[in-house]
Formats: C-alpha cells, structure tokens, sequence
C-alpha cells in the first residue's frame, strides 16, 4: 500500500494563485487482535504494519519473545493484524489501572500509564558516544526522512549501534514509528542495550518508557524533552538529548555517555 497519495490543492504564494498537485501521507487505522480479541486501533502510516503490531506488543509488555508468537497475519484491505500467542494473555493483567492516550501525534491510541516506569530497573552499561558522533548521525537521520521531504506529515524513528542507522522507519505518529523500529530489531533478535535511539518528535515520558523498557540508554531528539521524561529519565540513569541539529545540542540527563572528542 502506498505511503502518500497525490491531491490537487490551490495554492496562494505572494499575490499569485495557482493548481497545483502535491503529496499527502496516508493515515490508515490497524486494528490488532490477539488471541482472536480485539485489542486496539492504532492510527498509522500503511507500511511495516507487521512490525508496528509486534512492537505495540512488546512495548506494552504482552510479548517479551519471539517463541511466544504462534502466528501473525496482516489483512491490508480490512485493516487488520491477526496475532496469536502460544499462551494466552491476560488483557486485565496488562492493562490494569492503565488509560487510553489520544496522542495528539498521528492520534495514534496506546496504552500508557506513568507507573510503567516503575517496572525498569535503572540501566547499567558502558556505552559511550562522542558530541560529533552523535551529530553526524542526526545528519544521516534527516536525510533518510524522505516522505518528510516530500509532505512534512510523517514522524522517523531509528536505532544506531553507533557507527551508523541500522534500523530507520517513519509514520504519521512519533510513537508508530518506534514502535516499527522495536519491531524490526524483535524480529531480528536484536540486543537493544547498546543501541541509540533517534527520534524526529518530542521525548515524552512514554516514549522513553518504550526505550528503557529494551535497555536503550540514550535517546537523541531533533526536538524538545518533557517535564516527565526528564524525570524518568533520571530515575532509570538514561542520556536524553534534544535539539540535535546542525552543531548544536542540548544534553538533559546522563551527560557521563557523552566523550567530548
């Protein structure tokens, strides 16, 4: 399924109006059931949707590994993610005392409740990352958000293990796209705890939450943190790092990871 489709739109620039075709992104709902129940729709962007529904999973803690999943079967024209588990799951247990988010980003639906937080352990690791590194990587951030370029509709999300982007996605919603790429790196058994997390959108306490819960420790944002995350991000020992762009940065917690070389 496409990412965007074209529109034609009138434009008015200095004086002079015009027709003009242009690129919207798509926004497609996926509903996700599990064990044959309805769990939730998530607003997304029509790509990836396999790994966003396993990434919902695993963020919200209902899978923790690959041998638990029995089947997945995406249905595109109705919208659907089919997930089976090979034990059943207490939706109740999961999602006791938590609340519906409108996320006002993609008005994707998640579960989340600040309590989440509590169930991380603070992390411990030797991951160290220079200022210029960190830079550079922003750079190679920014210049594979293409459907970005081309609508300015979409959130990226990506992992680094340092040296470069090994995973990189993009969606409608901030938290869809890291969703996507926790997916990704689930399916390939990928060890999170030495890996960076960068993000397009604003480190809010749910999106760090996702992070620390796979033991990633620095989360690196072209945009703002929050009150809360800060917070958080504290409490669990992690790096937070905001307003990454061009040569500039601003280092919120955690500043012990970053080598001035």
């Amino acid at each position: 399924m496409e990412f965007t489709r074209e529109i034609l739109l009138t434009r008015y620039d200095r004086g002079i109006v015009e027709e003009k075709e242009d690129l919207v992104v798509r926004e497609y709902p996926l509903t996700i059931y599990l064990n044959d129940e309805e769990l939730v729709t998530l607003l997304c962007s029509p790509a990836a949707l396999d790994f966003l529904a396993l990434g919902f999973l695993l963020s919200e803690g209902i899978i923790n590994k690959k041998e638990e999943i029995k089947s997945m079967k995406i249905d595109e024209a109705k919208g659907v993610a089919y997930v089976k588990t090979t034990i059943p799951k207490d939706m109740a247990k999961y999602f006791m005392g938590k609340r519906m988010l409108t996320t006002g980003c993609g008005r994707g639906t998640i579960f989340y409740n600040v309590h989440d937080s509590m169930a991380c352990s603070p992390i411990e690791d030797n991951v160290k990352i220079s200022y210029t590194k960190i830079l550079s990587l922003m750079k190679e951030f920014s210049s594979k958000s293409e459907i970005f370029e081309n609508t300015g509709g979409v959130h990226s999300a990506a992992l680094s293990q340092g040296d470069d982007i090994i995973i990189f996605h993009e969606d409608v919603g901030r938290h869809n796209a890291l969703d996507k790429v926790l997916g990704e790196g689930f399916m390939q058994d990928m060890n999170f705890s030495d890996k960076l997390l960068l993000t397009s959108g604003r480190i809010s306490s749910e999106m760090l939450t996702k992070a620390g819960k796979r033991g990633i420790s620095i989360v690196v944002s072209r945009s703002a943190p929050m009150d809360l995350a800060l917070k958080i991000g504290l409490e669990m020992n992690m790096t937070i790092i905001g307003f990454a762009r061009g040569q500039r940065m601003n280092v919120y917690t955690g500043k012990e990871r970053i080598i001035d070389i």
